[in-house]
């Protein structure tokens, strides 16, 4: 049975679905839930023409990033305020998807992550690849890949 879950959620259009199912899995496994953002690398989508300074994302970026993922909580907590008693915090990184939700997963010793079958376009599917397969095929604990329609009841 999990004990940290880690939600990893992109902040396209089922990016507030994946925070809701991901809340809803935390209470009824009763288990901590830590809801994860990470921002591309500017290159991945620019020609390779880094966009933002090199120190790393900037700070307005991962403000709202933080932003939006609090929001979508919320939301989830105001349609079940059973979900309020779930312990979960919020992370921003940068880098490339995939890699950096293994690698945080690992490092913090999640045991289970959850992440949506798909984010963003087509395009950037293409360049970045799919960030679900990717995690699936590489991390070290069990991942559950959320679709639409797959809700708890």
């Amino acid at each position: 049975m999990p004990r940290k879950m880690l939600v990893a959620v992109d902040l396209s259009r089922m990016g507030e679905q994946v925070v809701d199912y991901g809340l809803n899995l935390a209470a009824r496994l009763d288990v901590s839930a830590s809801f994860l953002h990470v921002v591309p690398h500017p290159y991945l989508f620019k020609g390779y023409e880094p966009w933002v300074p090199r120190e790393g994302i900037d700070q307005e970026v991962s403000q709202i990033a933080r932003k939006r993922l609090l929001y979508y909580i919320r939301q989830s907590e105001a349609k079940n305020p059973e979900l309020r008693h779930v312990e979960c915090d919020i992370h921003v990184l940068e880098g490339n998807p995939g890699d950096v939700i293994i690698r945080f997963a690992k490092e913090h010793d999640y045991n289970l992550i959850v992440t949506g079958y798909r984010g963003h376009s087509a395009i950037e599917r293409l360049v970045v690849g799919s960030t679900a397969s990717t995690v699936a095929r590489y991390a070290h604990c069990s991942v559950l890949i959320y679709r639409p329609g797959s809700e708890l009841s």
